[in-house]
């Protein structure tokens, strides 16, 4: 397992307050923290070193929390072949506990270490209070599993715990760690030594041919690797990153509900099926006939943002007077068709020039609706007003065409609409009769943005 076993970059956004430096009244130097152009404090200040900075840093018990949440994901990506009835949590009866038929049938501890800097011998305290939490925890029917990722030392207690021990490794690592708990040396440890002492010799080694030690194990740094591994099976090699960028962002939602009800005490329990389905959907996604759809829930733009927009698709619509809740749409999907084609072009989903092509197949349905149907008359001029009604006329019946989307099982709304709004931004388009005439100021911006 050990060697199958992978974390991913987490951005966390921050705000911070603008901090100055400045000089007090009495000459002592500090930063004044302001909000807006209002000072809150003058704090008296000195360089913080590299040393005082990681002295206080709980980075790596941070990475430790979130790899554990990794390996879950991993164990159960790599489970689903021959065990889907399982059903898992987090942080419940261990870091990480399947179950099956409401009895808990593996119990996993997992410790993370940066730069794989940790002890496995046979005092160390991971070993031990794993143990001990097992004695606690465990029944003969549990099978439990330490995830590390520091070697064991040879011939430790651990190394005769690993996937490939025989009958008389148990006995020798029984060994091991009953002269450890006999010394009695680590008084951190005490406790965990008395409850160990306290189950008899065949309990003692009931229980280690129960543990299984994964030492070694993939650390922070290469579990995407991992991971890309072992959804082989599910797509192409070219879509698999795609495939596990979407799933992770999918289980740390998922994680994050299932914590919050178990920290209020609510049973809740993640099915294999269930990660195995969103697994699937998003494979289907990455088919040859479809693309999937990452900001189908972005968040709306503000009105007062949009007011203040000033993007050459924005006035195009506010040439024709189009009404201000029409435009805040156009911009919502103008946004978050932008946002996709980016990501597929930056994912390489797309086949060279298929952007290219889509656009010239909406030019062509822009076309049909807006080029005038007949020649002019001569018989009288067309109002301003004349201009801009029919304009909004014509723009409201191409919003309520079937517009073609990039690939046949696309299924968006928004990515045509917005393709569109791009291009008007590309001025390829318009929606005044006269857009090109009264949009000549901004050529230069537009052609820099196709």
């Amino acid at each position: 397992m050990a060697s199958e076993l992978r974390l991913f970059p987490v951005i966390v956004p921050l705000r911070y307050v603008r901090d100055e430096p400045r000089t007090g009244p009495s000459g002592e130097t500090g930063s004044v923290t302001r909000l807006g152009s209002v000072d809150l404090t003058l704090i008296p200040s000195r360089a913080m070193s590299s040393t005082d900075s990681n002295r206080f840093s709980a980075a790596g018990s941070a990475l430790g929390y979130l790899a554990q949440v990794e390996y879950a994901l991993l164990i159960a990506l790599q489970r689903m072949d021959s065990d889907v009835e399982l059903r898992l949590s987090i942080e419940t009866a261990d870091d990480i506990t399947f179950d099956a038929d409401g009895a808990p049938r593996e119990l996993w501890q997992t410790k993370h270490h940066i730069a794989r800097h940790g002890s496995l011998g046979d005092a160390s305290p991971d070993l031990w209070k794993t143990l001990h939490i097992w004695i606690e925890t465990s029944d003969a029917s549990t099978e439990c599993f330490l995830l590390t990722t520091v070697a064991a030392p040879p011939d430790s207690a651990a190394s005769l715990l690993g996937t490939a021990r025989t009958s008389q490794d148990l006995l020798s690592a029984r060994e091991k760690l009953d002269t450890v708990a006999g010394a009695a040396g680590n008084r951190s440890s005490a406790s965990y030594y008395a409850k160990y002492l306290d189950l008899t010799d065949e309990r003692r080694l009931e229980l280690l041919a129960r543990v299984t030690v994964l030492d070694g194990a993939v650390d922070a740094a290469t579990l995407t690797d991992h991971l890309v591994g072992s959804v082989r099976k599910a797509t192409t090699a070219q879509r698999r990153l795609p495939l596990v960028e979407r799933l992770r962002g999918w289980w740390h939602a998922r994680a994050l509900s299932h914590l919050l009800l178990v920290a209020e005490g609510r049973g809740d329990w993640i099915q294999l099926t269930e990660i195995e389905d969103r697994l699937l959907s998003i494979a289907q996604s990455l088919r040859d006939d479809n693309l999937p759809l990452d900001y189908s829930n972005e968040p709306e733009p503000r009105q007062g943002a949009v007011r203040e927009d000033d993007r050459v698709f924005v006035e195009q619509l506010q040439l024709i007077l189009l009404h201000h809740e029409r435009i805040r749409q156009a911009v919502y999907d103008h946004n978050r068709a932008f946002l996709q084609r980016s990501r597929w072009q930056r994912e390489q989903l797309l086949a060279i020039g298929e952007l290219d092509i889509y656009d010239r197949r909406l030019m062509e349905e822009w076309r049909r609706a807006f080029v005038p149907l007949e020649e002019p008359s001569g018989d009288g001029d067309i109002t301003d007003e004349d201009k801009l009604r029919d304009a909004r006329q014509l723009y409201g019946r191409l919003q309520e065409r079937a517009l073609p989307e990039i690939r046949a099982e696309v299924r968006s709304g928004y990515i045509p609409l917005g393709s569109l709004h791009i291009l008007a931004d590309r001025l390829q388009i318009g929606w005044h009769p006269d857009w090109i005439d009264l949009l000549k100021h901004r050529l230069t911006e537009a052609q820099g943005a196709a």
